[in-house]
């Protein structure tokens, strides 16, 4: 499917702190304390004889056949919403439990080489051709049945949150264009950025910040370009607007709170409000003066105290410089 050389080039990514853990192949939940790891796991097959009732396992993965000198090889990257795994396998059956954390997110897989089938007794897998497969949140066990002597998988895993801020409403936007053939050649970057961080082993953790929006970045582009077809992406300087205007009663919001909402870092928030001459603070008060002024208007009767209490004013001082501000702004728009 893709052009497996040009993916495992080496990307290398300096100055990351990577672990060992025993994770799910697909969906790990050991962390560090920088809230991400990547490891190592291998799976030899089961002894001749050993009956199907009793397959070998690695976390929630349960093989029921694998060639007497089959190995299953998987190295991963864990990130506080979104998982790589790069996995080599034989010719196998494998049910992967969905099971606590796990069940809830949301896993794309993607086929390099080999020949891979995918499916879950309620049917809820998604596929676009060629090789791509989507197992939304609380979607039941997988069977994962590989063909080839060799297969060569990638898996990208999202948050419930994550994929849902991405793809709200993913089963009408998925099927428009589920039976289209992807442009595949647009993907390999993004994938070799999956193999590659699945095999850093850095010592240091110098850009874990950086790499984790990075991650956050390449699973949102893989979703909307292989299930996001039709969506009307909503520029970040909207969705900070329409996050603003759907929580300015909360006195605490900030502009971080915000960026941890939309998924994307602080300083690109910022960049966003910059190029549309504004920043967050005037948002946020043009936002809650605005809704004041409607009280005031529909409800007469409220006091300043109890108007700034329902528009996110930390104290009646402000609420009265911000309405200030507004008849200042207002004079000068009529002159």
């Amino acid at each position: 499917m893709f052009d497996r050389n040009e993916l495992l080039n080496d990307g290398k990514l300096k100055n990351v702190r990577f672990v060992k853990s025993d994770n799910d192949p697909l969906q790990g939940d050991g962390r560090n304390a920088a809230g991400y790891s990547s490891s190592d796991q291998s799976a030899q097959p089961a002894q001749p004889g050993q009956s199907t009732g009793d397959p070998h396992a690695i976390g929630n993965a349960h093989f029921r056949t694998m060639p007497e000198r089959g190995r299953m090889v998987s190295r991963s990257a864990d990130f506080p919403e979104v998982t790589f795994s790069h996995m080599t396998l034989p010719a196998t059956v494998m049910d992967w439990k969905r099971e606590g954390s796990t069940a809830k997110m949301a896993t794309m897989i993607f086929l390099l080489h080999g020949h891979v089938e995918i499916s879950t007794a309620d049917n809820k897998i998604l596929k676009r051709r060629p090789g791509v497969f989507l197992i939304p949140p609380e979607t039941g066990d997988v069977v994962f049945k590989t063909s080839a002597p060799t297969n060569e998988l990638i898996g990208v895993s999202l948050s419930s949150r994550l994929f849902a801020t991405i793809l709200p409403d993913y089963k009408t936007y998925s099927m428009m264009g589920q039976n289209s053939k992807l442009d595949v050649v647009s993907l390999q970057p993004l994938l070799a950025f999956v193999v590659s961080a699945c095999n850093l082993n850095n010592s240091q953790s110098q850009m874990v910040d950086t790499l984790e929006t990075v991650a956050n970045d390449v699973a949102r582009s893989l979703l909307i370009a292989c299930f996001g077809q039709g969506m009307s992406v909503m520029p970040l300087i909207e969705r900070v607007r329409k996050y603003v205007a759907e929580n300015y009663t909360d006195s605490a919001l900030s502009v971080t709170k915000t960026a941890e909402h939309e998924n994307v870092s602080v300083r690109t928030v910022q960049l966003a409000l910059q190029e549309a001459d504004t920043n967050f603070t005037a948002l946020v008060r043009r936002a809650r003066t605005e809704a004041a002024l409607e009280l005031r208007k529909s409800q007469p009767s409220l006091t300043l105290v109890e108007i700034g209490d329902r528009c996110g004013f930390g104290s009646v001082s402000s609420l009265r410089r911000a309405l200030k501000l507004h008849e200042e702004m207002e004079d000068c728009s009529e002159e």
